[in-house]
């Protein structure tokens, strides 16, 4: 007997509310009049007319534990067309006896420390495109695009208003986003099919509630949204412009350095957006995560400047291998002469539209001096067809490095079909054509995944994936390696139970072969992952992993392979529920970081809500790595016994809806003291070598006090101040405890900066 499907226990994916086209257009030039007098006032009320016609999104079960019951408190969305915008009414019950927990957050944050709700849209009912609209009880709100049918990019920041309202026994929020701030397909007909998603989770029960009943970590999320019919608008002509100035005093030199620039974003139809960018700034408002990383494999950031974020998710494509065709940080980025940090530039350009069943985009950019033989030129196109269970596509990018004399044109076909209820298959095949000049090279990536089972509460999935030693994506994209295949199998299970301590857990289930283009078998994986959810509210996460005999063939960087045994690793951490004004989370990992030794870690987190406009949250991470293998030169290598300490602050204050105060300390130590030099010979195994090795410390610093003030939609005060530095120090033996006390010392960058954006 086949394992029960979604349909046989939520209601049926089919279209909610269908109505004739001459039903509809009646109701639409009856009901438009009403519409015209009056606009939805964002205020959690719901009192306006135009609620009478909101579609409701239908019967919500509990996806958190994975149980698809009925949730214990009554939740509904109402969802309704305006010539605004699409408007969103939450009713939330929950008793005066059962906890609330708000507390304020800054934009965007990456997870909400209290009750909170979440819509989800895609505006073409394609399943390719979802914008992601959440609101905490706080008030506090989040954004982002959902593309992939499941990979979530919080970089977009759209223009949409909310409001939260409580009453004893229930609270309200009211969303309404505006057409003009999407992308979406015109057409003819009076109504329109989108695709609805929207989630509600209940912090103080660690319990989520969603309609319908399934969860993001299904592999076909987006396009099991339900489907409903809402009225048919079409936006406005829109322009903005958005010019900013900023001014940076540079405390080391010292300097006083001004910068203006502008983004320009145009929509004079539904089907054509345009935007563009002058001398944008590479995101100083903005402090990226703090990485001490010796390995071969380069470290992914995430990009919030507005050019690179907005109308973005037509070029979204990832692959299996952590990589992505287009990986926007690359326009920007250090100058290829080494000359500086990051690179200026000149302008930009995107459009993006489409016409029946084809979107099309295309952008360029220009690096500054790029006429000089210094900057880059980049350029990507993209074409896709989307069918009636999926879509299929083109991407191709060129750049141009001239100081490198290099080309590089990339190419790639891509599909994701969707047929029915149990099954997705997703593939691409991309070439790379790089011209130095002196020798060109043709390279290939080919990957097919198949997916069953997708929504039910046991699926599994299928991925192979081979890449040749002669592919490259790392002028416009990013990709960890090449030389590589792959064979991945997953099974996921999911388990609600109705007794006993523990209300659901998640379990899955990875195999994992690798090898290279030579046939070497690189280092594979077997995994147990466990995720299970206490009735007290707290909360478990293990894995366990075990790391087959292989080589390791980037870690000399192209001077022969490294041989491993069969190693484990173990990782686990638990969270609290909330005690008073306090939550916490620990976590342990033990791991293989040296050739048979283990390294390990514990960690604290510790979040106090003095008061609800208040957050502050300190991780501490002591490391000890009793053999800790690094790369040297050629084919010499070092083992290392390093303690280490990872310290990570925040301090987030809201104390009015618009302003935000927040204040992060980031700080790395580590301290290295020399084992043993080793070499590697033909068969990749290590031989030690009489070598001395000099002991070093690495101290990182990174200090970021930011006020920001919204003083409307995209319109923006910053003051900030920030300082930090990387000192990586040979024949230096100084403990972490005196690195410590010595981090003033790290001072490669001290700035203060001002920025004003304003839309006009």
């Amino acid at each position: 007997m086949p394992p029960a499907r979604l349909n046989d226990i939520a209601p049926p994916r089919t279209t909610i509310r269908k109505t004739s086209c001459a039903a509809a257009a009646l109701y639409t030039v009856l009901l438009l009049p009403v519409i015209a007098r009056g606009a939805i006032d964002v205020d959690g009320r719901f009192d306006e007319p135009e609620w009478q016609q909101a579609v409701d999104c239908g019967q919500w079960y509990r996806i958190e534990p994975f149980a698809r019951d009925i949730p214990r408190y009554r939740s509904d969305v109402r969802i309704v067309a305006t010539p605004e915008g699409l408007a969103a009414a939450f009713t939330l019950d929950q008793p005066a006896g059962a906890r609330r927990v708000k507390p304020r957050t800054p934009r965007d944050a990456e997870t909400f420390p209290g009750d909170s709700v979440r819509l989800l849209i895609d505006f073409d009912a394609t399943g390719q495109v979802g914008y992601e609209f959440s609101v905490g009880l706080g008030g506090g709100v989040r954004d982002g695009t959902l593309t992939n049918e499941n990979k979530f990019s919080r970089d977009w920041d759209g223009e949409w208003r909310s409001q939260v309202r409580e009453t004893p026994d229930q609270w309200f929020v009211e969303i309404l986003v505006p057409w003009h701030a999407v992308n979406m397909r015109p057409t003819s007909k009076p109504m329109r099919e989108i695709g609805v998603y929207a989630s509600r989770y209940l912090f103080d029960r660690n319990e989520r509630f969603a309609c319908p009943g399934i969860s993001d970590d299904s592999p076909a999320f987006l396009a099991d949204f339900r489907r409903i019919e809402v009225a048919q608008f079409s936006a406005a002509p829109a322009l903005d412009v958005v010019p900013y100035a900023s001014v940076i005093r540079n405390n080391l030199e010292p300097t006083l350095e001004g910068k203006v620039g502008v983004d320009v974003s145009w929509k004079p139809t539904p089907n054509f957006w345009l935007t563009a960018t002058l001398n944008p700034d590479f995101g100083q408002v903005e402090s990226d995560e703090l990485v001490v990383d010796f390995s071969a494999i380069e470290t992914v950031f995430t990009d919030k400047r507005p050019f690179f974020t907005e109308n973005q998710n037509l070029f979204a494509l990832a692959t299996p291998a952590n990589g992505q065709l287009i990986y926007t940080r690359r326009v920007g980025a250090a100058p290829d002469d080494g000359s500086a940090g990051s690179s200026d530039i000149d302008a930009a350009l995107k459009i993006s539209g489409s016409a029946g069943s084809f979107d099309y985009g295309a952008f360029v950019a220009q690096e500054d001096e790029y006429d000089e033989d210094l900057g880059r030129l980049f350029g990507a196109a993209r074409l896709r067809f989307t069918l009636p269970t999926g879509r299929v596509g083109y991407l191709g990018s060129w750049t141009d490095r001239p100081f490198l004399d290099r080309h590089a044109a990339v190419n790639a076909l891509d599909f994701d079909l969707t047929p029915n209820d149990w099954w997705r298959f997703a593939g691409q095949l991309i070439r790379s054509d790089i011209d130095t000049g002196a020798a060109r090279a043709a390279g290939y990536e080919a990957w097919l995944r198949a997916d069953f089972n997708r929504s039910a509460p046991l699926s599994h999935s299928l991925t192979l994936l081979t890449i040749d030693d002669d592919f490259d994506l790392n002028d416009l994209g990013y990709m960890e390696r090449n030389s590589l295949r792959q064979v991945e199998w997953t099974t996921l299970r999911r388990i609600g139970k109705d007794g006993g301590r523990v209300s659901g857990e998640s379990q899955q289930l990875t195999l994992q072969y690798r090898e290279n283009d030579a046939g070497e078998r690189l280092q594979s994986n077997i995994e147990l992952l466990r995720q299970v959810n206490y009735r007290s509210g707290w909360l478990a996460y293990e894995r366990l992993r075990l790391i087959p005999n292989g080589v390791d063939d980037l870690i000399s960087r192209g001077n022969g392979p490294v041989r491993f045994d069969t190693r484990y690793s173990a990782y686990a951490d638990f969270t609290s529920p909330r005690f008073g004004d306090w939550q916490f989370i620990f976590s342990g990992y033990l791991f293989p970081q040296g050739i048979e030794d283990y390294s390990g870690w514990l960690q604290f987190t510790g979040l106090w809500y003095p008061v609800e406009q208040l957050t502050l949250r300190l991780d501490l991470r002591p490391q000890y790595a009793d053999e800790w293998l690094l790369w040297q030169q050629d084919n010499d290598f070092g083992t290392y016994r390093a303690p280490r300490l990872d310290l990570d602050f925040r301090l987030d204050w809201i104390p009015a809806p618009r302003h935000e105060l927040r204040l992060r300390w980031q700080w790395i130590g580590i301290s290295a003291e020399p084992r043993q030099a080793w070499q590697n010979d033909v068969d990749g195994r290590l031989h030690p070598v009489p070598v001395a090795l000099e002991p070093f410390t690495v101290n990182n610093l990174g200090i970021q006090l930011r006020y920001r003030y919204s003083l409307a939609p995209q319109s923006d005060l910053y003051v900030v101040y920030a300082r930090g530095g990387f000192d990586l120090l040979n024949d230096d033996d100084r403990e972490v405890a005196q690195l410590f006390k010595d981090m003033g010392e790290v001072r490669d960058a001290d700035q203060f900066l001002i920025k004003l954006s304003y839309r006009l």
